[in-house]
């Protein structure tokens, strides 16, 4: 991931794939520092990491963690989760 020019813009759109998929997710600076992003397909995913590289490693791990939840509470509720191609 290159350095993004946050002088010139508000946030940056980067792309993850993770587990067969992609997410898009939102990045912003903190005005504290470091860096926060969420993730547009699943918006409970929002993140925090010092520096860009962080910031990443922590996205994938949290949407892991994300799709790992939604798989045993598919499989609690007795159902299947299907993926569907648009």
């Amino acid at each position: 991931m290159t350095e993004f020019n946050y002088r010139r813009y508000e946030s940056e759109v980067q792309y993850m794939k993770i587990k067969g998929r992609t997410f898009t997710y939102v990045v912003r600076k903190a005005e504290e520092g470091g860096y926060t992003a969420r993730c547009i397909e699943l918006p409970q995913v929002h993140i925090e990491g010092e520096t860009l590289n962080e910031l990443k490693k922590n996205m994938r791990d949290a949407l892991s963690l994300a799709l790992d939840y939604l798989k045993e509470r598919a499989e609690k509720e007795k159902g299947e989760l299907v993926e569907i191609t648009v």
